[in-house]
């Protein structure tokens, strides 16, 4: 016996209210099952925005006269304010502001960029706007932004780049297996009248859906 529109509009009515849609693939049968949840910009603690124009000052004052200036991109050098936004979205295919919900106050920023469709990889970053080690909220942020990058394209993984000296920011995360140390180029990066060693970590997507699954998505972004 087949159900009547009435419960077929009731069963959507449910999946809607949960959160999801339901999507049916080409040439399957109707309520087969298949779910589509599209990606979360917010977590308990935290949430992603689009970053703006209108973040561009606040962001420019950081990068040009605080201890960010040093750990970002440009490490000392200053740019024209076009130039300086031109830099910001080079090669970039997602880039979102981590808020912190409690005070609606700006942590960080997080950016995936030079995307190979080919290959399956691209690059992140992740900046901490008060510099320092690594904060609780940044780290929920992150994790938020990266089920968001591995759920919208199919990469096999993502690749961070960093001189040894921002390597506090990423020994958690080296710790507890979220990412792997894949790379490094010896004495490659000089600052403060030494060479240092350019480190390269990537975050695998298998890895990734496996702590994922195992400690719920939940546990890590809250």
């Amino acid at each position: 016996m087949q159900d009547s529109p009435g419960d077929a509009r009731a069963a959507d009515s449910e999946k809607n209210e949960a959160g999801y849609a339901s999507v049916a693939h080409p040439g399957s049968p109707p309520n087969s099952g298949d779910v589509f949840s599209p990606p979360s910009l917010r977590a308990r603690n935290v949430y992603l925005r689009p970053l703006a124009p209108g973040d561009y000052p606040y962001l420019q004052m950081l990068e040009s006269s605080t201890d960010l200036a040093f750990r970002w991109r440009l490490r000392g050098a200053t740019r024209s304010p076009e130039q300086w936004a031109q830099t910001l979205w080079g090669q970039v295919l997602a880039q979102f502001v981590v808020v912190g919900r409690a005070h609606d106050t700006p942590v960080g920023l997080v950016s995936v960029y030079r995307p190979n469709f080919q290959d399956g990889h691209a690059y992140f970053s992740a900046i901490r706007f008060d510099g320092g080690k690594a904060s609780p909220l940044m780290g929920l942020g992150m994790a938020l932004f990266l089920q968001y990058v591995f759920t919208c394209w199919n990469f096999r993984k993502l690749y961070a780049e960093f001189p040894e000296f921002n390597l506090p920011l990423f020994e958690s995360a080296l710790r507890r297996g979220y990412c792997q140390l894949e790379g490094r180029l010896r004495e490659h990066v000089y600052f403060g009248r030494r060479y240092w060693d350019l480190l390269t970590v990537a975050v695998y997507r298998d890895v990734w859906d496996t702590i994922s699954a195992r400690q719920g998505l939940r546990s890590i972004i809250g």
